[in-house]
């Protein structure tokens, strides 16, 4: 028998789950959503655990990461168009220079500092 742990498939924390649904969600989620329980913990009061999920960052950082994460040609074009300004543009030659260092990529960030 499974009981939910999390709230999943319309049942609610310490709501019985099917055992083909919870099986099938075991394999599916990396965080289990339903956990296994014998009749004789049914009786006993469990501890929920609960599962902390992490806002998503918006520092700068994490902000012009996801501005290189494109493919090289749309990332120079967004570069040579974009308003951005001189401690961006060299956070984002940091960046680059640090992770994939793309030759075209450098060389815009490059030529809009120099503007």
């Amino acid at each position: 028998m499974y009981k939910a742990i999390i709230e999943i498939g319309g049942y609610k924390v310490g709501e019985e789950v099917p055992t083909d649904k919870a099986e099938a969600w075991l394999v599916a989620y990396g965080v289990p959503h339903v956990e296994k329980v014998n009749d004789e913990s049914i009786e006993k009061v469990e501890e929920v655990n609960e599962v902390k999920v992490e806002e998503p960052t918006t520092s700068g950082s994490s902000i012009l990461e996801d501005y290189l994460g494109r493919n090289s040609s749309v990332v120079k074009n967004n570069i040579l168009k974009d308003e951005l300004s001189d401690n961006q543009l060299k956070e984002l030659l940091k960046l680059e220079k640090s992770d994939k260092n793309r030759y075209v990529v450098v060389k815009a960030i490059e030529k809009r500092l120099a503007d």
